[in-house]
């Protein structure tokens, strides 16, 4: 094992032995019962827990997991029920905030990235046939899901990982061009500092992932020196230069050419071989990125840590219980904090968007009838509509129903965070990495209370998320003076101004929104 895949194997032993321990502390009775013919048991307990978080992001029905763990555990738990109460107590634990990697934005690159690593090692010892046997009959994901994810025997061995310079040693036709790259680092005066300095400006999570500090280092050094190669081959006329410039002119474009098949070798054959956790942190490397990590994780120092911001969410709605008699049906209002917030913005179409303990949420109150019936459709076959009026607006949403639905008007929410507010741009950014926010439709109740209707899981998309996480920095730049590190201050400063059970409620814009304020070409959906 090379030096690049000791390293990895390290930092996976590290990341999913940590995901254990908090398996152990949350749900101890869930991990005494990890089967041990899956391969190494911490890895199995981390990768259900992470899958299991998973679950709960996207909003998947508590029957559902607990016949995971049915399946995982090898078939009936060993006390005969069905761990449906596991599931729930694990779930209601993980509102809580826990550690970095089980926030709201990880959840899916941790469970996906961890899967990927657990079929990759235990194909090495049983091969890929029984890994897809497992795949299917112990962790409950399907043919279809193996293709998706790419869990597959690869059409030839890995390339092992390789620096820049020695690559440039090993290909370039020009001997010439490795020593003026290395001339380059050494004589030129502060560019191998400045190479380093722009290396180091990542996320911090990159630079505890020693492997892929090495990646993001090594791109970072082809860039520079492709970038300054470059340069100088420009600036040399050929009309009339001397043998020395023609041979220069030479070494450069080796240079130059080496750096741009280095940088193509390792975006798209090196990287994409990696599992959706590494690729994801890798992605932190760009400078945009990296800032919206560091606002993120100021946001998350201060509202992120339990009893702050932590006030009491609900596992599931009313619809849970359809199968049952009206005097077996449990009375569970809505936590106080969405009853106020649904409160202050029933009869029009804004709903409350608000972020607690990192997982995003949207509280929309619906009236019975019409309402309430398309509440109880939304989203029944997997379709959502969601949009703005433009990218530049990505802080002011609509949500609704697919164009051409039956109640494509009947239901039309509206999520407005606030542009001026720290803590809403915080909420914007964190649901931008997310890329998933949690629907809870509340409805009324005669004695005035309020009821936790159905809540549904709503993917936000690529494109959208990334326009969100732009508009997001953009604003915070604005309020903090570009300086991430005020942040966590001012963050603070509000918090002694606001309680976990405060309502939170975004300024209103307008109480309602006509056919014309997002209609087609300008909105984007």
């Amino acid at each position: 094992m090379d030096r690049f895949e000791a390293e990895r194997a390290a930092w996976f032993m590290s990341t999913y032995g940590a995901v254990a321990e908090v398996l152990d502390m949350l749900a101890p009775e869930v991990a005494d019962r990890i089967p041990d013919d899956l391969g190494p048991r911490r890895l199995v307990a981390a990768t259900a827990l992470a899958r299991l978080a998973q679950m709960d992001a996207e909003g998947q029905e508590s029957g559902t997991a607990a016949d995971f763990l049915e399946r995982l555990y090898g078939g009936m738990s060993y006390t005969g029920e069905r761990p449906l109460e596991d599931v729930l107590e694990l779930w209601t634990a993980l509102r809580q905030p826990t550690v970095s990697l089980l926030h709201a934005w990880w959840r899916e690159p941790l469970a996906e990235g961890l899967l990927a690593f657990w079929a990759e090692r235990r194909a090495e010892s049983t091969g890929w046939n029984r890994v897809h046997a497992e795949l299917r009959e112990r962790w409950s994901v399907d043919t279809d899901g193996i293709w998706r994810r790419g869990l597959m025997p690869p059409e030839e061995k890995r390339e092992d990982w390789s620096g820049f310079l020695e690559v440039l040693d090993a290909s370039a036709t020009d001997p010439r061009a490795a020593h003026l790259a290395r001339m380059f680092l050494t004589r030129l005066d502060g560019f191998a500092d400045e190479v380093d300095t722009y290396a180091s400006e990542r996320a911090d999570d990159l630079a505890r992932a020693p492997h892929l500090d090495h990646i993001h280092r090594m791109k970072c050094l082809a860039e520079a020196l492709g970038g300054v190669a470059e340069g100088n081959r420009q600036a040399i006329d050929l009309a009339g230069a001397s043998r020395e410039e023609v041979g220069l002119h030479a070494s450069l474009t080796e240079i130059s050419r080496a750096a741009n098949r280095y940088l193509a070798w390792v975006d798209e054959t090196f990287v994409p071989e990696l599992t959706p956790l590494e690729r994801t942190l890798l992605d932190l490397g760009g400078s945009d990125a990296q800032r919206a990590d560091d606002y993120l994780q100021a946001y998350a120092r201060v509202w992120c840590v339990p009893g702050v911001g932590t006030p009491d969410t609900p596992l599931f709605g009313e619809e849970e219980f359809v199968g049952l008699k009206a005097h077996e049906r449990p009375d569970v209002p809505a936590p106080s904090w969405m009853a106020q917030g649904a409160s202050r913005t029933r009869g029009s179409q804004l709903g409350v968007p608000w972020d607690v303990a990192s997982q995003p949420w949207w509280v929309y109150a619906v009236e019975a009838g019409l309402p309430s019936a398309a509440a109880l459709r939304f989203k029944e076959d997997g379709a959502v509509r969601i949009g703005c009026r433009s990218l530049d607006d990505a802080h002011d949403l609509l949500v609704g129903f697919p164009a051409g639905h039956p109640d494509e008007r009947t239901l039309v929410m509206r999520f407005r965070y606030a542009d001026d507010d720290l803590l809403g741009m915080c909420h914007l950014l964190a649901l931008s990495r997310a890329g998933r926010a949690r629907l809870a439709f509340l409805s009324p109740a005669h004695d005035g209370s309020w009821h936790v209707l159905r809540m549904v899981s709503v993917p936000v998309q690529g494109e959208l998320c990334a326009a969100m996480r732009r508009k997001a920095v953009a604003e915070l730049d604005r309020m903090t003076g570009a300086d991430p590190g005020k942040l966590q201050a001012l963050l603070e400063a509000d918090l002694s101004a606001v309680t976990a059970e405060a309502a939170p409620v975004e300024k209103q814009w307008g109480t309602s929104v006509d056919g014309a304020l997002f209609s087609p070409p300008d909105t984007l959906f």
